[in-house]
């Protein structure tokens, strides 16, 4: 028997057999394994899941499978437990075992938003059997097209390019805030705003240019130095919706009012020649915010087209690695801050009309350097490799189209590179490397170290690093699948597993 029915989520009841975790013999007790079975360094998916239910909703293209437990009126959740969970925990924050008490205050705010959510549509199935189907169809892998059969990168890019842009601008925003600042205020505040709206206010450059966001067709990437003000910005939108950016001018007039009030002493910015040729996603005429509404055109920019070629590396005259990691060192100011500074000075010093512009590294990862930051191996061989690679990939950034080739070398280095560190550090401990030495100093030395700085440095930005240790992030086989060149390198990948490489090597081997 299957059929659909709206079901109360008090009726339901999580499963104690869940395949995603040992078997247990109460609800509490599974609402227990599937929150730490969900933890992150930062918070846990549970938390992240109900914020976007309570946002938009449960996945219209997926039921929740239940199967009626006998006598009781109630139904034991097949499929779904995930959803579930994060829906009772919002509605009754008392069900939250004390292990993870911290967790309820964040619950607690989804309350009110979850009550719309709280009747289910499932679909009702007292056939093991085919209840057992359809599980396989959702997780048991492709099975030859039987199953579910996942996007590769390139189709899953091309899905996010022809849909709605103002959609996929706003939804890789709140990814890399997540990415870049953990689960604080910004990410909280970004996530809980309708992404059309969201993104009709950054398809604006006068606003971007504002709150320092940087966008590469659909790619947003918030550049830091205004947090205050972005924060404040996305609690008025959040509070008062699309009626306070409908128009262009609204959405200029409000940043700019906010700016006065949070930074009043702060530099207003000019456009660099640099962001022209890094910030191409200016606003197109009757584009939808998929309310029907078309966000107004900006005229096109005289210098739209300009590149400023003195402020790039001279890739040709470039004759070691060493030479180009000093050029491409972040400057320090005189007042000793050691943010990257743009000041839209000319090579005699003089400084433009456009005053000093003060901002973070552009990090989008389509531009952004391998390991984010400098590094100094311990070893001497893996200094050099280090170096090596940071010569390469700005060789790579001097020309993105024509230096792809150099895209499968950085990934064999970064796992050589890692190589030549776990070898090195064994050497260091008076052992013998052996043939294992990538694994061993991983599972060894890597691990531990990362996991230590996890549990005690408490911060929120660590995201990558953390999925890591739970398991969630297959990175040492993806540098083993990129240095035999089974897998293709995706230089989005590339930099953040560089990212973690570069955390390894500052806690174990610098």
């Amino acid at each position: 028997m299957k059929n659909r029915q709206i079901i109360n989520v008090e009726n339901l009841v999580v499963n104690e057999e869940n395949p995603r975790f040992e078997a247990v013999s109460t609800e509490d007790d599974a609402l227990y394994s599937i929150l730490t079975d969900q933890r992150l360094g930062s918070g846990n998916k549970i938390l992240n899941l109900a914020r976007d239910i309570a946002a938009h909703g449960l996945n219209a293209s997926e039921l929740l499978i239940v199967s009626p437990i006998e006598g009781t009126g109630t139904y034991r959740v097949r499929e779904g437990n995930r959803r579930v969970t994060a829906i009772k925990l919002s509605l009754f924050s008392e069900l939250i075992p004390e292990d993870y008490r911290k967790l309820a205050p964040h619950f607690k705010e989804l309350t009110d938003a979850m009550q719309a959510h709280r009747l289910i549509e499932c679909c009702i199935c007292d056939d093991e059997q085919e209840i057992r189907r359809l599980l396989l169809l959702r997780h048991g892998g492709e099975s030859n097209g039987v199953g579910t059969v996942k996007w590769n990168s390139a189709q899953t890019t091309r899905f996010n390019e022809e849909g709605n842009p103002q959609t996929a601008r706003a939804l890789s925003l709140i990814r890399h805030l997540q990415e870049d600042y953990g689960q604080g205020d910004l990410w909280k505040a970004a996530a809980v705003i309708p992404p059309t709206n969201l993104g009709r206010l950054i398809t604006t450059p006068e606003v971007r240019r504002l709150l320092n966001i940087g966008l590469t067709v659909n790619d947003a990437h918030y550049r830091g130095d205004h947090d205050e003000l972005l924060l404040d910005v996305l609690l008025i939108l959040k509070g008062k919706g699309v009626g306070a950016i409908y128009d262009k001018d609204a959405r200029v007039r409000l940043v700019e009012e906010v700016a006065e009030r949070v930074e009043p002493d702060g530099p207003r910015q000019a456009r660099l020649p640099f962001d022209a040729a890094v910030d191409d996603g200016e606003e197109v005429p009757g584009e939808s915010d998929g309310n029907g509404i078309d966000a107004e055109a900006d005229e096109p920019r005289a210098d739209a087209d300009l590149r400023d070629e003195s402020v790039l590396p001279d890739f040709q005259n470039v004759t070691q690695p060493q030479a180009v990691a000093e050029a491409t060192e972040p400057q320090q100011s005189d007042a000793g801050d050691s943010d990257e500074v743009e000041t839209g000075e000319d090579q005699s010093g003089e400084t433009s009309a456009g005053g000093a512009i003060r901002r973070k590294p552009v990090s989008h990862s389509a531009n952004k350097r391998m390991f984010g930051c400098k590094l100094r191996p311990k070893g001497a061989k893996s200094n050099d490799l280090y170096r090596a690679i940071e010569w390469i990939d700005q060789l790579y950034l001097g020309n993105v189209n024509d230096n792809t080739h150099l895209l499968p070398i950085l990934g064999f280095s970064l796992r050589l590179l890692v190589e030549t560190v776990a070898r090195e550090y064994c050497q260091a401990q008076g052992k013998d490397p052996g043939p294992n030495a990538f694994t061993s100093f991983v599972k060894e030395a890597a691990k531990p170290a990362i996991k230590k700085k996890l549990d005690t440095s408490g911060r929120a930005d660590m995201a990558l690093a953390s999925e890591w240790i739970n398991e969630n992030v297959p990175f040492e086989s993806l540098l083993h699948n990129w240095a035999h060149g089974v897998l293709p390198v995706d230089r989005s990948s590339l930099v953040r597993q560089s990212e973690l490489v570069a955390l390894i090597i500052n806690e174990v081997w610098t």
